[in-house]
């Protein structure tokens, strides 16, 4: 029993880099159905890793490439999705992306003049277009300057775009004629200098409207066990 104790001590207390934990609550109405979960969001450098209740979703850049998993916990099993990196360029709202050519849209974010209080801080409404894979996509942000760990996660979290898109750009042989990252570093930094972080998204879908909401934003040391998944896990082929 001593020895499970010191390991499983070494197992909850071995950190690795430094970065931000989100938790969200994400949830969905409609068709008389209110279906809400919680989620936590690993923000570092060179990893976004969501976790919910049954998977890891892991977006991270290992010896300079980019790699995508999702990771099943209940069977320590992964899935490796990293061939589908280049769709990541065009699920970003800011880029319009056609035949290896992405050039940034700044007509995407729409600030409004509404605001209200989100979590206590004063929080404005920016209405997000997206046109991805040839399908208009319209999201409602509210961004806060208010809450200031959550300005420096969303910080973070740019960090992490630009460093994945460049990872993007490594692994493809992709250019800034192909895809202006120094643009869009700027474009990121300009949102988040004039707008804040994000602390609730909404999307109103046809039968059902989707939504996400930041409860609480720390910043800390990433555990071991999250950032390196998914080492020791099975992978499903």
């Amino acid at each position: 029993m001593r020895i499970f104790l010191l390991f499983l001590f070494f197992v909850l207390f071995t950190f690795g880099v430094e970065g931000y934990v989100i938790e969200e609550i994400n949830g969905s109405t409609g068709l008389r159905i209110h279906k809400e979960i919680k989620r936590k969001v690993y923000i570092t450098e060179d990893a976004l890793i969501t976790e919910t209740e049954k998977e890891f979703m892991v977006q991270k850049i290992e010896n300079g490439l980019p790699r995508i998993y999702r990771v099943i916990k209940s069977s320590k099993s992964y899935m490796d999705f990293s061939k589908m990196t280049p769709l990541f360029l065009v699920s970003l709202p800011f880029l319009d992306c056609k035949q290896r050519v992405c050039v940034v849209n700044r007509g995407a974010f729409r600030p409004t003049n509404e605001y209200k209080k989100i979590r206590g801080f004063k929080a404005r409404k920016v209405v997000v277009e997206s046109h991805a894979l040839g399908k208009k996509t319209t999201l409602i942000q509210w961004y806060t300057k208010e809450w200031k760990e959550l300005v420096e996660a969303n910080r973070l979290e740019d960090k992490f775009y630009v460093n994945f898109i460049r990872a993007i750009m490594k692994e493809k042989n992709l250019s800034e004629a192909n895809i202006p990252l120094k643009e869009i570093q700027n474009f990121l930094k300009e949102i988040n200098e004039k707008f804040g972080g994000v602390v609730r998204t909404q999307q109103q879908m046809p039968l059902f409207n989707t939504y996400s909401e930041v409860i609480s934003v720390k910043k800390t040391e990433i555990p071991d066990y999250i950032y390196k998944l998914p080492e020791g896990y099975t992978k499903i082929k």
